[in-house]
């Protein structure tokens, strides 16, 4: 193949992305997607596309940059493109297995966090359904007083949490596990964290393609019938499980809160919840009695 096919240069490869993706996306999300491949895939400073726009890309560079442009023109989110995603400290692993991880569960972490910050004793958490593992992770990392364990029902979704803690050197128990399926578990927690599948079936036509058509949707959508099945297998969990006063952490779908709630009042918790960014309710605190 002509290696001048390969040959490009910054303000070239800049151009590049501008002319193909206008239909797509507006010049300044292009240009962030473009300056994200230069810093995180080819690890060069995004002040060089500035500064030196005549500097010849390298022949995998071009090369990667041109199969991103036709994954960006089908919607596919850059993290897929790039396999990585940003977490709060972390740069975690991610493929079309796992959710990207998003702000408002970064909102869930602090909480935790806040609510554990003079924790000196070992306290034993566990995360269902951790798809990357980014809660588990972080947890573990910012909190060494934590016992971490993580559960999700596909062993290729645990390989890819397992890379992620290995990378950041945190110590997980990982356990393959239906959440639905739970009668066979016995573990005596602290703490429960759970960001588990809220999207309903008729939301769909609402979501963004990128979301729909890539993510996953085993990890998305519930029955409209019964949207509340996941969080009602976490709370018969926790009923048997966690240890007097323990806690409960769940983020939640803010359209099925009334629904939730008449769950909850069937189990013996405290109730607390806190808002997003956005002014919705989020998140929920649940205390055992």
């Amino acid at each position: 193949m002509d290696d001048k096919i390969f040959e490009m240069t910054i303000a070239e490869g800049r151009n590049l992305f501008q002319e193909q993706l206008k239909d797509h996306f507006q010049n300044q999300e292009i240009d962030f997607y473009f300056k994200s491949i230069f810093k995180k895939k080819f690890d060069r400073e995004p002040t060089q596309v500035a500064l030196e726009p005549n500097t010849e890309l390298e022949k995998e560079e071009v090369e990667f940059l041109n199969a991103a442009l036709g994954k960006l023109s089908s919607h596919q989110p850059l993290q897929y493109i790039l396999e990585q995603a940003d977490f709060r400290n972390l740069i975690l692993k991610v493929n079309e297995k796992v959710l990207i991880p998003r702000p408002e569960t970064e909102e869930l972490v602090e909480w935790i966090l806040e609510d554990n910050k003079n924790s000196i004793r070992p306290r034993e958490l566990l995360d269902f359904g951790t798809g990357s593992g980014c809660i588990a992770i972080a947890l573990a990392k910012e909190q060494p007083h934590f016992r971490v364990t993580a559960i999700d029902l596909d062993l290729d979704i645990l390989e890819i949490a397992l890379q992620n803690a290995v990378k950041h050197q945190v110590q997980i128990e990982f356990i393959q596990q239906n959440m639905l399926k739970m009668n066979s578990l016995r573990k005596a927690v602290d703490i429960i964290v759970s960001n588990p599948p809220y999207v309903l079936l008729n939301e769909k036509k609402e979501m963004q393609k990128n979301v729909f058509k890539y993510e996953p949707h085993q990890a998305l959508f519930v029955p409209d019938y019964d949207p509340l099945v996941f969080y009602r297998a976490i709370l018969e969990f926790a009923q048997l499980n966690l240890k007097p006063n323990g806690l409960l952490y769940f983020e939640i779908n803010p359209l099925m809160i009334d629904q939730l709630y008449v769950l909850i009042k069937s189990f013996k918790f405290n109730l607390s919840e806190r808002m997003d960014i956005f002014g919705k309710v989020r998140m929920l605190r649940l205390q055992k009695k």
